[in-house]
């Protein structure tokens, strides 16, 4: 969930429980005010009655309307409370029930006792109470709506340079040298994000650059050490007493020194590749280059029995003639050393995308680690550095390929989409 969003939520709930508790507030006293002015009312009739009694000694006429009624009661209670109370009764005019205010009081008459009950119809007042709660849950809606709109327009407004700050870090890449510009904004917090990413980054490529050319550097001076091993491993290997007493121990030499030599050239070919030293100008031809590929290693694949299935349509991008190479060469000679006795090879082109397919005794791979230096799943036997598909992948990086890998109905899936 965005922050915005999240934000909107908590704001707009937040606002109405508020109001929603104001209005109810709001509604008690107003309830409160307005039968406090019913029953004022109610008092100023019953001093009417009363200062009609001590002046005629007698009860005054009763003219009763839609509004108010009076009635008056013989009776021998002696002590009469003056009470005030609501209640809903039937009203014979409107046909329904209505809340109506009455006030009961005592009144004497030549020594009789009678009790005065003055009725008061509170409809008035409900619907005056209806009408001000209507417009204030109307005014706190539109506060509301027009609270949620503002705040919708001014905080995009003010998170818009941390959007740019977003898109920006994700636009950055370290491999292609680009240097990680964030704009000054006119909010503090934006400026303080803004200057430790730009201060981090900063680190960052000094390390990166530090440790590419510690490792162009390392790699560059292996070659002359690994060269000098090689050969003197040949020479003993011409030396007949010495290949009779140590020929596994030799050989497990020359092993390891191809190995580590297959080694250093693959890092001395991404080093190569992420200084961007080649030139992406050439037309290449992809059709034909796999094809060239699959010929020269026909006789490799028929010798262990497998068998390949080409459907090549033509596809040409600008690219490196010798980073095509490296790229189909790889993914061929990867299908071919990790497949299985008898077992085949697929190889589709067309509309712009590259399909190589290996029948293979490993289980699916981590798609998210494909590509990664050194990567071999666990159950891999086979003596291999990890770096081809590495290359592969940064190669394609170079170009603006998408690399991706799927397993599928015991088949291993490496696609390239040009």
């Amino acid at each position: 969930m965005k922050l915005f969003t999240k934000y909107n939520r908590i704001n707009v709930v937040a606002s109405i429980l508020i109001f929603f508790i104001g209005c109810l507030a709001f509604y008690v006293v107003l309830n409160y005010v307005l039968l406090r002015q019913l029953d004022k009312t109610l008092r100023s009739e019953k001093s009417e009655i009363l200062q009609h009694v001590k002046e005629h000694n007698e009860l005054p006429e009763i003219v009763n309307t839609n509004e108010q009624e009076i009635e008056f009661s013989p009776t021998k209670v002696l002590n009469i409370k003056v009470e005030y109370f609501s209640i809903k009764i039937w009203d014979a005019r409107e046909k329904e029930k209505e809340w109506k205010r009455i006030l009961v009081f005592p009144v004497e008459v030549s020594g009789k006792k009678y009790v005065a009950i003055v009725t008061k119809s509170q409809v008035e007042t409900e619907e005056l109470l209806s009408l001000i709660i209507g417009l204030a849950v109307g005014m706190i809606a539109l506060i509301i709506a027009a609270n949620y709109f503002i705040n919708k327009i001014v905080l995009r407004k003010l998170w818009q340079p941390f959007y740019v700050t977003i898109n920006r870090i994700g636009d950055y890449q370290l491999s292609k040298k680009q240097t990680l510009q964030l704009p000054i904004t006119a909010i503090d917090e934006f400026n303080l994000l803004n200057d430790n990413f730009n201060n981090m980054t900063q680190k960052i490529e000094h390390e990166y650059e530090t440790l590419k050319e510690f490792t162009g550097n390392a790699a560059h001076e292996m070659q002359t050490p690994l060269a000098v091993i090689a050969n003197n491993a040949d020479a003993l290997m011409q030396d007949e007493f010495v290949l009779k007493n140590h020929h596994q121990t030799i050989a497990i030499i020359e092993q390891s020194v191809n190995r580590l030599s297959r080694l250093n050239q693959s890092l001395l070919l991404l080093t190569k590749i992420e200084n961007q030293r080649f030139a992406l100008n050439e037309t290449v031809q992809w059709d034909e280059l796999v094809q060239q590929k699959v010929d020269e290693l026909q006789e490799l694949i028929t010798s262990q029995g497998m068998q390949i299935m080409v459907d090549l349509k033509p596809v040409g991008t600008q690219f490196n003639q010798h980073l095509a190479d490296i790229i189909i060469s790889n993914l061929i000679n990867n299908a071919i050393r990790y497949n299985i006795a008898n077992g085949s090879i697929t190889i589709s082109l067309k509309n712009n995308q590259l399909i190589i397919a290996n029948m293979s005794d490993l289980p699916a791979l981590d798609a998210k680690k494909i590509g990664t230096r050194f990567y071999r799943h666990p159950a891999t036997k086979l003596d291999g550095n990890g770096l081809g598909l590495s290359i592969v992948k940064q190669i394609c990086s170079v170009g603006g390929y998408n690399v991706a890998y799927y397993f599928k109905e015991e088949q291993h899936y490496l696609s390239i989409n040009f």
